[in-house]
């Protein structure tokens, strides 16, 4: 019984923190009025709450501030530098593969980024590691690490970390231990979808789409801030739609990418009906969506028309939603 009740009251002083942790983070900057305002707990309760989290660095108690009552009170700071996060992103740029780096505190706010070209003489666990070594000796307090990688690299090691495969020697699995830190494995598409949705702010169903003709397309779902997952953490593989006669690749030629891709989207109108569609491209005619429009043969058809929009921002909606991933596996620990 003692014990039931121990569980009990550590669960609930949990997610009194996560209440505070949460109004800060919003706020900034706060007073134990504000608090209690914002989470409905007692002022005694808050203030054991910020003294534990003064302790432990991720609040700072900064200095006297005015209270609801016009009365000076004492401030209380989200410490967004108390654990950093560490992001590297796999990429494609005229014919070459890159890997982004950057370096974000607990605002989501870029300290660092650059990019560096990978040698493909070496593995993607020795490149990924000399990598990770680098920033986690510059930056002591990089606490998670989260990797994205375009679905056409996905394989092996790397697909089984992405799948969450109990049964393979996982990447991910073998640089936690190497670093002892958490390392998560993702598609650039669900994230880029993620960090669409982020953008967004106003759409509850948004579907990211990779239509780069040469290239092996992908699609991404996100509903209610939530990346979409099939049976093994895989989702949205639509090269293996029929339309693609098993090469699964957009072709190169203009007129046959085009038709390919409008097929495309006509297709994943139907699937989910999402309620916005950013479609990643870099070399599609002109003119995509009024061309998709045209074919739109029934009023059903034309009633699952999301709002579309021709994007060249991946690389950035990338980052954005594997920061959020960060972020969420951060609260989870």
């Amino acid at each position: 019984m003692h014990k039931n009740l121990t569980i009990t009251s550590k669960s609930i002083r949990e997610q009194n923190l996560h209440l505070i942790r949460k109004a800060l983070h919003d706020e900034q900057v706060s007073t134990t009025s504000v608090l209690h305002e914002k989470t409905g707990l007692s002022i005694v309760t808050i203030n054991k709450l910020l003294n534990l989290l003064i302790s432990s660095g991720e609040v700072i108690q900064g200095d006297k501030g005015c209270s609801l009552n016009g009365r000076p009170a004492a401030t209380y700071r989200f410490n967004e530098m108390n654990k950093l996060i560490l992001i590297l992103s796999v990429y494609h740029r005229s014919g070459h593969k890159y890997v982004g780096y950057s370096v974000h505190n607990l605002f989501g706010e870029c300290l660092e980024r650059r990019e560096e070209l990978i040698d493909d003489k070496q593995t993607y666990t020795n490149e990924f590691k000399n990598g990770m070594e680098r920033y986690i000796d510059r930056y002591k307090k990089i606490a998670v690490i989260g990797v994205s990688m375009p679905s056409d690299d996905v394989g092996g090691r790397v697909g089984s970390a992405i799948r969450h495969d109990s049964h393979a020697s996982r990447l991910s699995s073998h640089l936690e231990i190497q670093f002892n830190l958490p390392v998560f494995f993702e598609t650039d598409i669900n994230a880029a979808t993620l960090g669409c949705y982020k953008r967004l702010k106003d759409q509850e169903c948004v579907s990211g789409i990779i239509l780069i003709p040469g290239k092996i397309p992908s699609c991404g779902f996100c509903y209610n801030g939530q990346v979409l997952r099939g049976k093994d953490g895989m989702a949205g593989e639509i090269r293996y739609f029929p339309m693609y006669n098993d090469v699964g690749v957009l072709p190169i030629e203009s007129l046959q990418a085009d038709d390919l891709a409008i097929r495309t989207i006509r297709a994943i109108m139907c699937v989910l009906n999402p309620g916005y569609v950013s479609i990643y491209t870099e070399s599609l005619k002109p003119g995509l969506i009024d061309r998709l429009r045209k074919q739109l043969s029934t009023p059903a058809e034309e009633a699952l028309l999301p709002k579309i929009e021709i994007s060249d921002v991946l690389r950035e909606d990338t980052v954005s939603g594997m920061v959020s991933m960060c972020l969420e596996k951060l609260e989870s620990l």
